[in-house]
Formats: structure tokens, sequence, C-alpha cells
């Protein structure tokens, strides 16, 4: 049997509006998803701190969004500026897109 190719997932979702706490467990739970199905996540969430602005965040996740073959949306994703920035992006770079079940 063939070994699939890891494929470099960058997960997006709500953080603002939503307690810190559970917004982290939510991306830590799809970041586990991920890397048990064979993938490679990248959860934002490891690369921010909780003082910062959304703006210094974004411009620190984006690039990194860059790098990845997809994004994996988060439910809620759509009350989210972030995640719809993320997503945006993703659809203009033609990564792959797939929503969390």
């Amino acid at each position: 049997m063939e070994k699939k190719e890891m494929s470099r997932i960058y997960i997006a979702g709500a953080v603002t509006g939503v307690p810190y706490a559970q917004a982290v467990a939510d991306f830590k739970r799809a970041e586990e998803h991920l890397y048990n199905r064979g993938d490679d996540p990248v959860n934002p969430t490891s690369y921010c701190d909780v003082s910062w602005s959304w703006g210094k965040c974004m411009r620190t996740v984006i690039p990194l969004l860059c790098e990845c073959d997809g994004i994996y949306m988060l439910k809620g994703w759509k009350q989210s500026k972030g995640a719809k920035l993320e997503h945006f992006i993703a659809l203009k770079l033609g990564l792959k897109i797939e929503l969390e079940k």
C-alpha cells in the first residue's frame, strides 16, 4: 500500500469573540485530527500571544498560510473576520479548502 504524501494544512476559525481557552481547544482538536489522518497541521494559535492585537496576529500567520497546501475551516468560521480573510487568500492561491464536519 502506497503511503499518502503529507499535506501541510492551515487551520482557520474564530478566536475573537470566543472565550480564548475554548478557541485554543477548538484549534488543538483540529490539529490532532489533521495529524492523526497523516497531515502536517499548522495551528495559528501556536504562533500568536493572547496579548497581541488582531492585526499583529494576522501579519504573523498569513505568511504561514501561504506556505500551506490547504486550509481547514473550523465550524463557525464565517463569524470571524480573520478566518474570512484567510479563506479568501486560500481561495485566491488555489489551496485545497476543507470545511470541518
